[in-house]
């Protein structure tokens, strides 16, 4: 496993907001899974995160797929637990839907 990714969980922030909290259930390359927990600042992305669950089941039409750009221009960051317990993860990707989330690095 990466270094970037051997913390268990991580605190998820969405434009600088604390979103939720991820913790790791299978560190499978390229995709690690996780358990999501949302925390007050999920209300305000999810329906960001609904839309693209939806384009990736659709194949991602092009009426969908501003979901996924619109969560990657405002930023996600995965960051450690406490301060300097690790580095912040910038993922490529990342889904969640429900108790679930998974990313790409």
């Amino acid at each position: 496993m990466p270094d970037e990714i051997r913390s268990e969980h991580w605190r998820m922030y969405v434009g600088g907001e604390l979103v939720g909290l991820l913790h790791t259930v299978i560190p499978d390359q390229p995709w690690i899974t996780c358990t999501f927990e949302p925390l007050e600042g999920w209300k305000g992305v999810r329906p960001l995160f609904d839309v693209q669950n939806q384009a990736a089941k659709e194949r991602f039409p092009a009426d969908k797929v501003w979901a996924t750009k619109e969560i990657r221009d405002r930023g996600v960051e995965l960051r450690p637990p406490e301060s300097g317990a690790g580095p912040v993860i910038e993922p490529f990707m990342i889904y969640v839907d429900g108790d679930r989330a998974r990313f790409r690095l």
